[in-house]
């Protein structure tokens, strides 16, 4: 065999192996974050000065998994004051395990959800609350065993 020969058979190969990746890569679909990014993206300076607020508090939110729910648990300097929000559970790699729960914790700042159905795995805790107009926000990982 001569080079001309060894060279195409080598140019056929990759050419080969690289539809060969893009048939894999076009099976395994990656959903995005969110479907709604170009409008997360516009109030990203907004999240990051709730979250600069939230991390002034002097203890964090808790949030914590309970059973097949979740825990919130906010800051003594947030007990017997209207708080309202929201908690979103964005699991990474399957977005028909995401839950949007609208929280209204209690006096003691604890605020429970019953069973979410949520399934064993990672997933990312988004909390975004506001007490009297002010606006916090918190994310955090979640692991559901």
């Amino acid at each position: 065999m001569n080079w001309g020969k060894g060279l195409a058979m080598a140019l056929a190969a990759f050419a080969g192996l690289m539809v060969f990746f893009i048939v894999m890569a076009a099976r395994n679909p990656e959903p995005l974050v969110t479907e709604r990014y170009y409008e997360e993206e516009l109030k990203y300076q907004e999240r990051i000065d709730n979250s600069e607020r939230a991390n002034a508090l002097t203890r964090a939110v808790r949030i914590e998994v309970s059973g097949q729910g979740v825990r919130l648990s906010f800051p003594e300097e947030m007990h017997d004051r209207a708080i309202h929000g929201e908690l979103t559970l964005l699991r990474p790699n399957d977005p028909i395990a995401d839950r949007h729960v609208t929280i209204t914790p209690d006096g003691s700042g604890v605020f429970e959800t019953a069973d979410l159905g949520l399934v064993s795995g990672r997933y990312n805790a988004l909390l975004e609350w506001s007490v009297d107009g002010v606006a916090y926000y918190t994310e955090e990982k979640l692991v559901v065993p």
